[in-house]
């Protein structure tokens, strides 16, 4: 039964008689996964996610039940069950519907397998929640709306180097290059307090965007007990600096969703949210246990991201089969699909830059391994969804593994990005073309660093 094809929520003929509900789809397994056994499995599920207990009781009323959830559909071993949007306490944010739609279930003895696949909020609840401040359009804005792939580097190593270690190897990836954003563990470290960081990174940007005429930008982890004080410290220090050009970085996962809603619901705090989703894996690599980073993706845009680490098309570390991006080009929303589609880069895309009532899209972020010749994929698939080339792209040892350095390191990432834009290189139609195209412009005089990334025998070119 795990074969079975996956229909999306708004997909499902029972949907309209539905769409007031909050609603999850969650994929079971119970004894001998019977039809009766999915059922009753079901059945225990919607109990357990709203007011139901494991014995009958007597202490039921006639307003109780308007909180109990119900089956919606049944689809093989796939059940949507549908939840009264009341039950979600809004004034508990984000903490309070985890507890309605992904709490006990997940305990629950008598399933072999509860993975939590997909969920769908009614509008009344999403016009609840203010959405990204900026989106895609507004950090363009700040990147003075050039027209390529946002070109970034984690600085490595990532952990390890002093405050002006760090700053100076920022320094070159700005030159070249748009952003540099700390990576998930580096926050205040003894040995890189985060004012000193700040301080040192946040001037010499500001140096290079005055000679270069660019923006820049810096994402800084603002991920401790007070994200919203450390913000706001953040922001003081930029402008007593004079230096408008950085994000406030957060482990989204690792915060929680209501630490990213409160800095974005704060009418003082004006700089964009950038979600780093360490610790994702925890849960969305289980096969029997866990969830898709979808449901994560959609409360994060709710919640007031403006960038999302999502993943590289297949162009990274971090793994992808492409004949999930290939599949999902010729069809924006399937009628049915394999499960696994649903954390594709692809369709976790097109849904943080679709139409979703008031919410703007969310820039997504491809990060993880990725390298000067990854660029061109990346390119190819974000034009798929119809996104163009609004994607920002960040290579650590990508860019910083260069035998000539960082900067010529960020130099051949950041050109790729512009090579690819082209329109000589955009009217190409097969991958022959496309490679011959790219392996020709490293030929030419001058371009020797970046033929060097694209022989390198870990790297190469993706197109």
């Amino acid at each position: 039964m795990d074969e079975t094809l996956y229909t999306p929520i708004e997909r499902l003929e029972a949907f309209k008689d539905n769409k007031d509900a909050i609603i999850i789809a969650v994929q079971v397994s119970y004894k001998n996964d019977t039809k009766a056994d999915i059922h009753q499995a079901l059945v225990e599920l919607a109990k357990e996610t709203s007011s139901g207990t494991w014995v009958d009781i007597t202490t039921k009323t006639e307003e109780s039940n308007q909180a109990d959830a119900w089956i919606i559909h049944e689809k093989g071993n796939i059940g949507y069950i549908g939840i009264p949007a009341h039950n979600w306490d809004i004034s508990g944010g984000f903490n309070n519907v985890w507890a309605n739609i992904g709490g006990n279930y997940f305990g629950l003895h008598v399933l072999k397998k509860a993975l939590f696949l997909d969920v769908y909020f009614p509008p009344a609840i999403v016009r609840q929640f203010p959405g990204p401040r900026f989106g895609v359009d507004g950090v363009y804005k700040l990147f003075g709306n050039m027209k390529r792939m946002i070109a970034g580097s984690i600085v490595k190593p990532k952990m390890g180097l002093n405050a002006v270690e760090w700053a100076k190897v920022s320094e070159q990836v700005f030159w070249e290059a748009d952003l540099v954003k700390d990576d998930e563990n580096l926050c205040n470290q003894s040995f890189c307090p985060w004012k000193d960081r700040f301080r040192e990174v946040m001037t010499r940007q500001q140096k290079v965007a005055e000679k270069t005429g660019n923006p820049k930008m810096y994402a800084h982890n603002i991920t401790t007990r007070n994200i919203v004080g450390r913000a706001r410290e953040a922001q003081d220090l930029a402008e007593d600096l004079g230096t408008p050009g950085f994000s406030f970085m957060i482990d989204g996962v690792i915060a929680g969703l209501n630490a990213v809603h409160e800095v974005r619901d704060q009418t003082d705090i004006k700089h964009p949210i950038y979600i780093h989703r360490a610790m994702h894996g925890a849960m969305t690599r289980g096969k029997d246990f866990g969830m898709t980073f979808l449901v994560w993706a959609k409360m994060f845009r709710m919640a007031g991201a403006d960038y999302l680490h999502t993943g590289t098309y297949g162009s990274g570390k971090m793994g992808e089969r492409e004949d999930f991006q290939e599949s999902l080009a010729r069809d924006e929303e399937p009628e049915e699909m394999p499960i696994e589609w649903l954390d594709s880069t692809m369709y976790l895309n097109r849904w943080l830059t679709k139409r979703w009532e008031h919410l703007k899209p969310v820039l997504p972020m491809a990060s993880g391994g990725l390298f000067p010749g990854a660029l061109p994929r990346i390119r190819r698939f974000n034009g798929a969804i119809g996104n163009s080339y609004k994607i920002g792209c960040n290579a650590g040892g990508g860019i910083h593994g260069h035998p000539e350095g960082t900067r010529v390191g960020a130099k051949s990432f950041g050109e790729v990005a512009g090579v690819v834009e082209t329109k000589e290189y955009q009217s190409l139609q097969t991958e022959k073309e496309r490679l011959d195209y790219l392996v020709a412009y490293s030929a030419r005089p001058g371009k020797e660093y970046l033929k060097w990334a694209f022989d390198r025998k870990e790297w190469g070119i993706l197109v």
